[in-house]
């Protein structure tokens, strides 16, 4: 009886010392949500796209400053990135994505609109909060459909809030951390992007708003 009574303790006292699995991965951090202090600036400046490399026929630059992309699913891809490149930076961005697949892309190395070596933190079934190379290793970071699911506000806005520093790759979506990894095969600079995926009718309609961007070095700084 007493060995009975002490396996019962024991057990509970190990119920009410383990973290709840089922939460823990998926609470969310408020202080990411939003651009904290100053120093940060719109990637998208004016109502044109003069500072981006884009096929018009794919892209454009809607009212409200929503920068949208829709394919009905072709053979290739369809970026849109800028003309300037981009090392150490924070960055945020309201993203919706219906259909296929899409992603922001950072530190990219373009050879043409279809063709976009480098990174880029996902969004699509499956991808959503994982941190993908294109024409290199694939799925760098895995973050488990079935925690980004609880996350996700499916085919409406959410929110990625992403770090590079170094070789340091840091996103969280909707306040919760998806990707923290010190990649040292990355690549430490380019351009910043957007992705209509690939795939014979596969729609990809995908809209990104209030993207801003701050230098790391800026911030460190207080400017």
């Amino acid at each position: 009886m007493k060995t009975n009574v002490l396996i019962l303790l024991s057990l509970l006292a190990l119920a009410l010392t383990s973290p709840a699995a089922d939460t823990a991965d998926t609470k969310s951090d408020t202080a990411v949500l939003a651009p904290a202090g100053t120093g940060w600036l719109p990637l998208f400046t004016g109502n044109n796209l003069d500072a981006w490399n884009a096929e018009t026929n794919y892209w454009k630059l809607e009212d409200g400053g929503v920068f949208h992309g829709i394919t009905p699913g072709t053979p290739d891809h369809h970026y849109a990135y800028t003309k300037t490149n981009f090392a150490d930076f924070e960055l945020h961005a309201d993203v919706k994505l219906i259909g296929n697949n899409s992603g922001i892309c950072i530190r990219i190395a373009p050879k043409n609109f279809d063709n976009v070596p480098g990174y880029q933190v996902d969004m699509g079934d499956g991808y959503w909060g994982c941190l993908w190379e294109e024409h290199g290793r694939g799925k760098v970071v895995n973050y488990p459909r079935a925690d980004a699911d609880k996350l996700l506000h499916k085919d409406d806005w959410n929110h990625y809030y992403i770090r590079a520093l170094g070789h340091h790759i840091e996103a969280w979506l909707n306040g919760v951390k998806t990707i923290d990894v010190v990649d040292d095969k990355g690549l430490l600079t380019g351009p910043i992007g957007f992705q209509l995926c690939h795939g014979a009718g596969k729609l990809t309609d995908a809209s990104f708003k209030n993207v801003v961007y701050r230098p790391l070095v800026a911030a460190a700084t207080g400017n």
